[in-house]
């Protein structure tokens, strides 16, 4: 079994490389250029006094230029570490200095947003004539030959992505090669993957999921179509011209595929080539899964669940999404889900606990942050010597062992004596025609506990009254479940992570409109 990444480009060059690996608006590579390219940038690093077990950043848009950065950095033996374009100042500084980078690879569209910290670390170019000053991996690979330095075994660090920070410093979780080659090989089994398939990625390679897309294009010699989605029919029209067979998103991108503003469906696009789309990094509504029946009648649609310390973790097959659109499903092949209370026994059917990950894409803990690592990454009595993910989010598993989120652990709201998960009252607000998107959570009210707040963003941008919202759920969901505040927002902000709603950021501006103290909140 192939343990690297590096590997798996290897292998695909030598078995097929006239075929395209990746394409953009604007470039295109086969597998066999690929290979020379990255080892080129390999060995251009090298020449840059790049070593083995060396932390290298990368800030740049995505192309095929930025891919041939990150893997010409697991070829010279080093480190990934990915910079969230657009990251805030204060954060950029802290992956440089907690990652200790020796070097930071910028494109032009960067190099401002990082040129303050030249003093910290070595900015390179990655590709263009954009500064004479700095090292120019593009001018260097040109001129340079290439020949194959180092090789990697499975434990080798390869990566540390961060999250996204939104509030606080971001995290660093150390990604070994051997998590990269199993997401690769356990997604690809899952989701049929193989090597006539054309996958569209609008996602970013600036995380997991994004970097998932390129590792099984390496493995199955796929072809990788980059997109960069501005709008909606930009996409379905790159969906049928391109005959995609696979197309990976996220929630929000669903939201605005289908935003009634911009979105014009054309009955003249061919959309029979595409076999799946696949959805993680949230819940998918009812709205979400109608729209993309109506539009990919023909396309199987797979929902996913996963957090970053284990890549993925279960995922629900598309034959179940009509009899459990909430689930989140059944472990991804070689995982094992545990369902775990407080005291580490198994919870029985239809009990909350915590969802813990025992098995394949198991992270190697959080850098330079052993005490976070000692809470996250623990043992089990029955299962000595091996160390598991503990997540952090509370979860039931039914009679037949399908999986259903319940809500973080910490954000759980107390109201009236009952224990109310912010997860019920979004999925029953988001049946509501006009509304795209919803946050709940609870705020303190000293006479019953805390009064539960939904912020939510409608279709059209207008927001709705609260009587309509109150009386649209008064039949669905318990009394004490109805939100005694109704927030709207024009939009909400999403994590840099590329999709998911910044939820912290969603709740502290909703207090800011509710005049209520933050931090009487907590």
């Amino acid at each position: 079994m192939t343990l690297s990444v590096p590997r798996f480009l290897w292998e695909v060059a030598d078995r097929l490389p006239d075929k395209t690996a990746l394409a953009s608006r604007t470039d295109s590579v086969t597998f066999g250029d690929l290979h020379q390219y990255v080892l080129a940038t390999a060995e251009s690093l090298y020449e840059l006094g790049i070593r083995p077990g060396d932390r290298v950043g990368v800030c740049m848009e995505k192309s095929v230029d930025q891919a041939c950065v990150i893997l010409g950095i697991m070829f010279a033996n080093a480190v990934v570490v990915p910079i969230l374009p657009r990251l805030k100042e204060h954060n950029i500084q802290h992956i440089i200095e907690n990652s200790g980078m020796v070097a930071l690879v910028c494109d032009s569209i960067r190099l401002k947003e990082v040129s303050q910290f030249a003093s910290m670390t070595k900015l390179v170019t990655g590709h263009g004539e954009i500064d004479e000053d700095l090292p120019n991996l593009a001018y260097m690979r040109r001129h340079i030959q290439p020949r194959m330095r180092f090789d990697r075994i499975g434990s080798d660090n390869a990566a540390i992505i961060y999250s996204s920070g939104s509030t606080g410093r971001p995290k660093g979780i150390l990604i070994s090669h051997r998590n990269l080659a199993d997401g690769a090989y356990i997604v690809s089994q899952y989701l049929g993957t193989v090597e006539d398939d054309r996958i569209c990625t609008p996602l970013s390679f600036n995380f997991d999921y994004g970097l998932n897309q390129l590792w099984q294009t390496l493995l199955k010699g796929c072809t990788l179509y980059l997109h960069d989605f501005v709008l909606p029919n930009d996409l379905f029209t790159q969906l049928a011209e391109d005959a995609v067979t696979g197309l990976p998103v996220m929630p929000v991108l669903i939201t605005q595929m289908f935003d009634s503003r911009l979105y014009r469906p054309n009955s003249d696009l061919d959309f029979s080539s595409l076999r799946y789309i696949c959805s993680s990094g949230g819940r998918l509504s009812g709205k979400m899964l109608d729209n993309m029946r109506t539009a990919f009648p023909e396309t199987k649609i797979y929902s996913m669940y996963g957090l970053t310390e284990a890549f993925r973790s279960t995922y629900l097959e598309p034959d179940k999404l009509v009899s459990r659109p909430t689930s989140i499903g059944k472990a991804i092949p070689d995982v094992q889900i545990l369902v775990l209370d407080a005291e580490g026994k198994e919870c029985p059917p239809n009990v909350a606990g915590e969802l813990v990950h025992r098995g394949g894409c198991v992270s190697k803990g959080y850098w330079c942050d052993p005490e976070s690592t000692a809470r996250v990454f623990r043992t089990h009595p029955d299962f000595p010597g091996e160390m598991l993910v503990y997540s952090g989010d509370s979860v039931t598993r039914d009679e037949e062992g399908y999986l259903y989120f319940v809500s973080r652990l910490d954000d759980m709201i107390k109201t009236q004596g009952f224990r109310v998960s912010p997860t019920e009252v979004e999925t029953e607000i988001l049946y509501h025609p006009e509304i795209n998107a919803a946050v709940a959570f609870g705020t303190p009210n000293i006479t019953i506990g805390e009064d539960i707040v939904c912020a939510y963003t409608t279709v059209n941008g207008q927001a709705l009254g609260e009587r309509l919202l109150r009386a649209f759920l008064k039949d669905k969901i318990p009394r004490h479940m109805v939100p005694a505040y109704f927030i709207h927002f024009d939009d909400f902000p999403i994590t840099g992570n590329q999709g998911k709603i910044d939820r912290k950021s969603v709740k502290a501006a909703a207090i800011d409109k509710l005049s209520v103290d933050t931090d009487a909140v907590g």
